[in-house]
């Protein structure tokens, strides 16, 4: 089958997906370019391993011993030959071949008890290898920055994780006592073919040339090709999570067949890959094949014109067990050619995992990092200007002062910066001019665990973990009982909506809490946060998508929640705006306005205008919120 490039097959989608199949298929940063698969990565799986060296060690000891064992084999074929073609008495004769069938059943006895061994003792360490690079993965995922996730694809992070990691496994367990088991194979093998017959072994020698060619050609092209596998495999997983996660938007607009056509042209590139680093390996086992035929056939026509002329000793069992030693050395180098596929395929997967391990995150505690005291809650942006890519500022010059226990209200159009703002103080990304002070201590110089212990965020899209209602809401404090979980809801307002759950607090949180409503959800949530006792709380558009029953419960909540605490509340609903110390109106990243509600309505300003729309929305306003 011909080979298809990726221009190629989008001639093939409908007209409609190609734009879609063309940031489908654009190349991550990491892919930009095929890098040669070079010893420093080998040499970091191996790293991998060292943890568990004795144990791998142990395993590799006993699987030689069970190898050397089993090649001893053409030895006894060899002897049972000579014993059978002999001028020995019969009795003696069937004596000697009781004594070998007896010995040689003792060695394979013994190398199958090894070989038992060996499976189970290289597991044991390759899986829990497996663990430490998951468990290493996780770890290093919780301390990535907010940016990491904004720029990475979703299905990009799951494959890392997940199939890129368990590509590694058959390397992990075998890799070591695969290389190490069939090189010495074939060294024994080398040697007990000299030692049975040198003229044998030189008939055959000259075909080390063509091995050696065949092998280099092959590692050379099926490296590219397995990379190149393995990143449409890539971007299959990336598209696959894509369409999942946004299953009812996908729904919703009906695009089911468009994007079934996108899906199977990267699966139709996905195969062409395969099919072609097949194509290489169809080429070279064959090729493997017929060297080994050759190697056989020369053996066994020299064999017998040596034979022939009594020129070999021991005579018929000579020249049959340098044919099985010359076997015995052609099976490992294709076991060793199907494990350089293996290598290719992981080694292209560990790449993807290191280059994961080694993305530093952007925000992380300072040298001179102390642990933020007890905190009142004074919150200062001194000058700060902030933008996702530092060369478009979406925050200019950012000042105001907060005074502890006051409730501040950000307002303003969509994409005003009013949620950068709550980023910024909650430290999820650093400014790159000014400060942000929390009691005029600089956040980048307090520890991060320091900061968001004492702080308490709500979001307009809450997230719920599976379990149960309890465990959500307990995620906040993991230590709470269930009757502190209880009295907390209690003293929030929030205890009877949660009990009207099927089993109240026990009530199971499907995936993502898509068994519950917006505003269970957002209840819930609001309960986790005041669980939590944070010194400054924000709210990001926490009461926008819920009903109006949902927000009496909140609002009426509310005067507990903020009491004693500063509070930035990113407002879209008037009720959350009038309760505000202060209100800033923020637009294209600048405070334009900042006072109380009626000291600005009175001004006659942005906010009078925003305010005029609340009340009277028959009237739209291009300046709204």
């Amino acid at each position: 089958m011909k080979r298809m490039s990726s221009s190629q097959l989008s001639k093939h989608a409908a007209p409609s997906a190609r734009t879609q199949l063309a940031a489908a298929t654009d190349l991550h940063p990491e892919e930009s370019a095929y890098r040669p698969i070079d010893w420093s990565l080998i040499r970091r799986l191996m790293g991998l391993l060292a943890h568990r060296k004795k144990r791998y060690a142990f395993g590799i000891f006993l699987s030689l011993i069970m190898v050397a064992l089993e090649m001893q084999s053409p030895l006894f074929v060899r002897w049972i030959i000579q014993v059978t073609t002999s001028p020995l008495p019969s009795s003696d004769a069937i004596t000697r071949l009781v004594g070998i069938v007896a010995f040689w059943t003792v060695l394979w006895a013994a190398a199958l008890l090894l070989q038992r061994a060996t499976i189970l003792i290289m597991t044991d360490a390759g899986e829990r290898v497996q663990f430490d690079l998951r468990r290493a993965v996780f770890a290093h995922m919780q301390r990535l920055s907010m940016s990491f996730y904004d720029k990475t694809k979703l299905g990009r992070i799951i494959s890392r994780c997940t199939s890129d990691i368990s590509s590694l496994r058959e390397i992990n367990v075998w890799g070591v006592d695969t290389i190490c088991k069939n090189v010495l194979m074939m060294i024994i093998a080398v040697a007990m073919l000299l030692a049975t017959s040198p003229t044998l072994f030189l008939s055959v020698a000259w075909l080390g040339v063509p091995l050696y060619v065949t092998n280099r050609a092959y590692r050379r092209r099926a490296s590219v090709a397995h990379q190149i596998a393995r990143e449409a495999f890539t971007r299959v997983s990336a598209n696959l999570a894509e369409n999942i996660t946004g299953a009812r938007v996908v729904t919703a607009f009906h695009r089911q067949e468009k994007n079934l056509s996108v899906f199977n042209v990267l699966q139709e590139a996905n195969t062409a890959n395969n099919v072609a680093a097949a194509r290489i390996n169809g080429v070279y086992q064959p090729a493997l094949q017929l060297i080994g035929l050759i190697g056989r056939v020369t053996l066994l026509v020299y064999g017998a014109y040596l034979f022939a002329r009594g020129s070999i000793s021991g005579g018929v069992g000579s020249v049959v067990a340098a044919f099985l030693y010359w076997d015995w050395f052609m099976n490992p180098i294709v076991n060793l050619g199907n494990f350089h596929n293996q290598l290719l395929t992981s080694l292209a997967s560990a790449e993807r995992v290191f280059d994961l391990l080694d993305t530093q995150p952007e925000i992380t505690d300072a040298p001179n990092a102390t642990p933020l005291p007890s905190i009142q809650g004074r919150v200062t942006f001194d000058h700060v200007t902030f933008g996702y890519d530092a060369t478009r500022p979406v925050l200019h010059d950012i000042d105001f002062d907060i005074e502890t226990g006051q409730v501040v209200a950000l307002v303003g159009p969509t994409g005003g910066g009013k949620s950068s703002i709550i980023s910024l103080l909650a430290r999820f990304y650093e400014p790159q001019q000014g400060r942000v002070l929390i009691d005029r201590h600089d956040i980048r110089l307090a520890t991060a665990d320091s900061l968001h212990h004492q702080m308490g965020l709500v979001l307009q899209t809450n997230f719920l973990f599976s379990g149960t209602v309890m465990d959500n809401i307990r995620y906040a404090r993991p230590d709470a009982s269930d009757d502190v979980v209880i009295q907390a809801a209690r003293n929030l307002g929030t205890h009877d909506t949660i009990m009207a759950l099927a089993d109240g607090f026990n009530t199971t949180v499907a995936e993502r809490g898509s068994n519950m409503s917006i505003g269970q959800r957002q209840i819930i949530c609001f309960t986790r946060a005041y669980l939590a006792d944070p010194r400054i709380f924000m709210l990001d558009e926490a009461t926008s998508s819920v009903d109006t029953a949902t927000e009496l419960v909140i609002q009426r909540s509310l005067e507990r929640l903020l009491q004693n605490r500063t509070t930035f509340i990113v407002a879209h609903r008037l009720s959350t705006i009038l309760r505000a110390d202060l209100i800033l109106v923020i637009d294209q990243g600048r405070i334009l306005e900042r006072g109380t509600h009626n000291q600005l309505r009175s001004s006659g300003g942005k906010y009078a205008r925003l305010y005029e729309q609340f009340i009277n929305p028959a009237k739209p306003e291009n300046a709204g919120n």
